[in-house]
C-alpha cells in the first residue's frame, strides 16, 4: 500500500510539474538558427518568421483579436480576457490590457534586437518536456507528441505524425537538431504538451541532443516545414563521461569552498559560445569546421563543470580576430559585415530601436477604463476599504519595482522583466531575477485576495447577511469597488496601479457576467487606429478619391522619412514612379486578403483579422505599411532607383518602424499628417551612435587619412546622410584600426555602418565614387 501511494504521489508531482510548465510560444535562437542555416534551410524562411513576427506585435495593439492570441502566447497569469471580450471589454483600448501588451512588444522586441530570438507560431511549434515511452511501443527514430491549443476555452488537443524537429538548448553540434518521425500512439494519448521518446535504439534520442538525459529537460519541438532541412540526420556528438569519484578523507567545508572558486573561474560558456558563433559565421565551413567542432565539444565538458568539476578553456588560436556585426561588438572589437543570415535579420531589425526606446507608458491617453462595464450599483459603500486595499497594493508593488530596478507594473504582472540593475543584467542574472519577481507577484496576489475576501467576509457580518443572493451582491459590490477606485478619473496618476483589481479577475468576471449575462455586447470601434485614420480622412474637404487620398498620405510619409529621390542623402531613395507601382501592388493585396477573410499578408497570420472596409482611405494605407513590411514586397525594376539589398532593405524597415509606431502612439503624425502633442514624442531626433572598430588593410585608403582624413569624413558624410562624421584611427596587435562614428538619424548611421564594414570601401573613396559599387 505504501508503495502504491508512493507512486500515486510521483504522478501527482509529475502532472503538477507539467502543468505549471509553460507551454507557450517557442523562439528560435542564434546557435540555433545558425545550425539550421548551415543544414539547408533557406535564409528566406527565417526573414518571413521575423516579419511576421513583428507585424503579429504590432497589430496586437491594434487588432482586437490578435492582441487576445498574443497574451495567450505570452502571459501566464490566467485573466479570463476571452470571457470578458464576449461581453463587449476592449483589450486594446484598456489601460491594464495595454500596458500588458506593450510590455510583451517590448520584450519580444528586445529579444529579437539582442538575441534574435524569432517566434514560431504556437501551431507550428512549442516547448515540451521529455519523457520516455514505457510502453515499448515507439521504435528507433520515431517520438509521439501530443500538444493542446492555447488561448482556447475547449483546450482541444492535436496528435502530431510526420516528420518534427527537435532539439534541446544550447545547441552548436550540427548533429544537436534532429528530424523524428511523429507517430499516433493510442496507449500514449494521456501524455499532452510532452515529447515522448522510445526506450528502444543504438542510443537513446535524448543523449544525442547536447548529452540530454530526460532529468526534466524541456525540448525545442517544430513542426514548421519550412524549417526542416534537407537530408538525413547529421552524426551526433559524442559526449565524454567525465564523473569524478567522490573523496571521503576531506574538510567538506573547505572543498565547497574550493569548488565555488573554482567554479567562478571556469564559468566560460558565455565566452566559448560567443566565439563558436563568431566562427561559425565567418569560416567557409561554419559548423562543420574542425575549429567549431571542437569548441562545441569544449562547451558541452563546460556545461557540465558543476557536476563533473572538469575545467575547459579556449586555445589561443580559438578566439575570434573579429566579430560578426549582428553581436554588437563594434565599439571595443574588430568588426565586419556577416554574410550570412543572422547579419541579415540584425540589419532588417535594428531599424526598429527608436521603436522599443518609446515610453510606451506616455501613450495611454486614449486608454479607456471601461468602468460602465464594471459598475455595480452599491459599490461606493465600500470605497473607503478598496481605496486601502489599493494604497497597500501599491506600496508592495513599488517595494519590487525598487528592489530590482523594473520601470513598469506590467514586467512584473506577465513575468517579462526588460531591464533591472545594471548588476543584475547578465542574462544568467536577469533569469534569476524573473524567477525572483514571479515569486513576488504571486505572494502579493496571494495577500491581496486574502485581504479582499477579509474585506467580504467582514461585510457578511456587518450587514447580518445570511442568504446566497445577498453574499453573492456583497462580493460582486466589493469587486466593483476595487475596480472603480482604481480606474476612476479622481486616481492620481502617479499613484495608480491599474493591476490591482485583477488579482480577483475570477471576481470581476463574475461581476460582468452578473450584469450582462451571456448577452454579447457590440465591439466598437475593434480597430481603433483604423477608425482614427478614417476619421482624419473625412475631414478632408477634397473630392479625390480613397486611394488618392491614401497616395497622398503615403507620399508625405516617403518625404518625411526621406526616402524620396528628392532627398539630398544618397541612400535608399525611391522615386514615385515606383512607390504608386508599390501601391497598386499592395491595394491588390490588400483586397485579396479581404476577400479571403485575412487582415494580414501572409498565410501564416490567417487569423489575425483586423476588422474594417478595405475601401477605406485608412485601410489603403494601413494595408500598404503592412505590405511593405512583409516578406512578400517587390520592387519593381527601375533605372533610377537601382535596387540594392540595404536600400530595399531600409525602406521595408522604413514602414515596420511607422506602423509599429502608429501601432504604439496612435499618433498620426508618423505619417506626416497633423501632430497630435499630447500623444507626440520624438522618436526620430537626431544623435551620436556607437563608433565602429574597423580593420584598415587598403595602403591608398591610410595614405588619404593620414593626409586629408575630412576629405573622408565628407565623402562618408554625404554619402550616408549623417550630418556629421568622426574618423580616429589607432594601433593594436593586429595592425591598424578605426573607431568611425556618426550624428545622424538612426537609419543614417546604420548606413553608414553598412558602408565602412564593405570590403569595397577603400577603392569607393579612393575613387570617390560609390553608385557602381551599390549595384554589385
Amino acid at each position: 500500500m505504501s508503495q502504491r501511494k508512493e507512486v500515486c504521489i510521483y504522478f501527482i508531482r509529475l502532472s503538477v510539474l507539467c502543468s505549471l510548465l509553460f507551454v507557450g510560444t517557442v523562439c528560435l535562437n542564434r546557435p540555433l538558427i545558425t545550425i539550421l542555416e548551415q543544414l539547408g534551410v533557406p535564409g528566406h524562411a527565417f526573414v518571413n518568421l521575423q516579419q511576421n513576427m513583428v507585424l503579429q506585435l504590432a497589430n496586437a495593439l491594434v487588432c482586437e483579436d490578435v492582441a487576445l492570441d498574443t497574451l495567450g502566447n505570452y502571459v501566464q497569469v490566467p485573466f479570463f480576457f476571452r470571457e470578458l471580450q464576449s461581453r463587449g471589454f476592449l483589450l486594446t483600448r484598456h489601460p491594464f490590457v495595454r500596458l500588458l501588451l506593450c510590455t510583451v512588444y517590448k520584450s519580444a522586441m528586445d529579444g529579437l534586437r539582442t538575441k534574435t530570438r524569432i517566434a514560431v507560431a504556437s501551431d507550428a511549434g512549442r516547448n515540451m518536456l521529455g519523457v520516455l515511452d514505457e510502453t515499448g511501443q515507439l521504435q528507433y527514430g520515431q517520438v509521439f507528441v501530443q500538444y493542446t491549443e492555447l488561448g482556447t476555452e475547449s483546450k482541444a488537443t492535436h496528435i502530431l505524425t510526420g516528420t518534427v524537429l527537435v532539439t534541446k538548448c544550447p545547441c552548436h553540434h550540427p548533429g544537436d537538431v534532429r528530424k523524428f518521425e511523429a507517430v499516433d500512439v493510442p496507449e500514449l494519448r494521456h501524455i499532452k504538451d510532452c515529447i515522448v521518446f522510445p526506450a528502444k535504439g543504438p542510443r537513446p534520442h535524448p543523449n544525442e541532443m547536447a548529452g540530454s538525459d530526460l532529468d526534466g529537460d524541456e525540448y525545442v519541438v517544430i513542426w514548421d516545414k519550412d524549417l526542416f532541412f534537407p537530408g538525413a540526420n547529421r552524426k551526433p556528438m559524442t559526449f565524454r563521461d567525465h564523473t569524478v569519484a567522490g573523496h571521503s578523507d576531506y574538510d567538506l567545508e573547505e572543498a565547497m569552498i574550493q569548488f565555488i572558486c573554482s567554479y567562478i573561474k571556469n564559468d566560460n560558456i558565455g565566452v566559448m559560445a560567443n566565439a563558436h558563433l563568431a566562427w561559425a559565421d565567418q569560416l567557409e565551413d561554419g559548423i562543420f569546421s574542425d575549429c567549431c567542432l571542437k569548441i562545441a565539444d569544449k562547451i558541452s565538458v563546460c556545461l557540465d563543470f558543476a557536476k563533473t568539476g572538469m575545467p575547459s578553456h579556449l586555445d589561443k588560436m580559438e578566439k575570434p580576430p573579429s566579430y560578426p556585426d549582428f553581436m554588437n561588438k563594434g565599439c571595443h572589437k574588430n568588426t565586419y559585415q556577416s554574410k550570412r543570415i543572422l547579419g541579415q535579420l540584425y540589419r532588417l531589425h535594428r531599424s526598429l530601436e527608436a521603436v522599443i526606446s518609446t515610453d510606451f507608458e506616455n501613450h495611454f491617453v486614449e486608454s479607456d477604463c471601461q468602468s460602465k462595464l464594471f459598475e455595480y450599483e452599491g459599490w461606493q459603500d465600500y470605497r473607503e476599504s478598496a481605496e486601502r486595499a489599493l494604497a497597500e497594493y501599491a506600496s508592495k508593488m513599488q517595494r519590487i519595482l525598487s528592489q530590482h530596478g523594473i520601470r513598469s507594473e506590467g514586467e512584473v504582472v506577465a513575468g517579462l522583466v526588460n531591464k533591472v540593475f545594471d548588476f543584475n543584467n547578465t542574462s544568467h542574472e536577469k533569469t534569476n531575477v524573473e524567477t525572483l519577481v514571479a515569486k513576488q507577484y504571486q505572494h502579493l496576489v496571494k495577500e491581496t485576495r486574502q485581504c479582499f475576501f477579509d474585506i467580504v467576509e467582514a461585510a457578511y457580518e456587518d450587514k447580518a447577511v445570511t442568504t446566497d443572493d445577498q453574499r453573492q451582491t456583497v462580493l460582486l459590490q466589493v469587486a466593483s469597488a476595487w475596480y472603480m477606485v482604481t480606474y476612476s478619473s479622481e486616481a492620481p496618476n502617479e499613484s495608480r496601479c491599474c493591476s490591482f483589481p485583477w488579482a480577483v479577475a475570477d471576481a470581476l468576471l463574475s461581476l460582468v457576467k452578473a450584469l450582462y449575462g451571456d448577452t454579447e455586447v457590440p465591439q466598437i470601434p475593434p480597430n481603433f487606429l483604423l477608425s482614427k485614420l478614417n476619421a482624419a480622412f473625412a475631414k478632408e474637404s477634397t473630392q479625390a478619391s480613397a486611394k488618392g487620398l491614401a497616395l497622398e498620405v503615403i507620399t508625405k510619409w516617403a518625404v518625411k522619412d526621406e526616402l524620396m529621390k528628392d532627398s539630398k542623402a544618397k541612400h535608399s531613395s525611391i522615386c514615385k514612379s515606383c512607390l504608386s507601382k508599390i501601391f497598386e501592388d499592395s491595394v491588390k493585396a490588400t483586397m485579396q486578403q479581404q476577400e479571403l477573410g485575412s487582415g494580414d499578408l501572409e498565410k501564416e497570420e490567417e487569423n489575425a483579422q483586423c476588422s474594417g472596409s478595405l475601401l477605406t482611405g485608412g485601410e489603403l494605407v494601413l494595408g500598404f505599411l503592412r505590405y511593405m513590411s512583409s516578406a512578400r514586397v517587390q520592387f519593381p525594376p527601375c533605372r533610377e532607383c537601382k535596387w540594392s539589398l540595404s536600400m530595399t532593405r531600409t525602406i521595408t524597415m522604413a514602414a515596420v518602424r511607422t506602423y509599429s509606431l502608429l501601432a504604439i502612439t496612435r499618433d498620426l503624425c508618423h505619417l506626416g499628417m497633423p501632430c497630435e502633442p499630447e500623444l507626440h514624442e520624438p522618436v526620430q531626433i537626431v544623435q551620436e551612435g556607437n563608433p565602429v572598430r574597423i580593420q584598415v588593410k587598403h595602403p591608398e585608403l591610410m595614405d588619404l587619412l593620414r593626409h586629408s582624413p575630412e576629405e573622408v569624413e565628407e565623402l562618408l558624410r554625404g554619402w550616408s546622410g549623417v550630418q556629421e562624421v568622426h574618423i580616429r584611427g589607432d594601433m593594436s596587435h593586429s595592425g591598424h584600426y578605426l573607431l568611425v562614428s556618426a550624428v545622424g538619424r538612426d537609419w543614417q548611421r546604420w548606413f553608414l555602418e553598412e558602408l565602412v564594414l564593405q570590403p569595397w570601401l577603400g577603392d569607393a573613396v579612393v575613387k570617390k565614387d560609390i553608385e557602381s559599387f551599390l549595384e554589385q
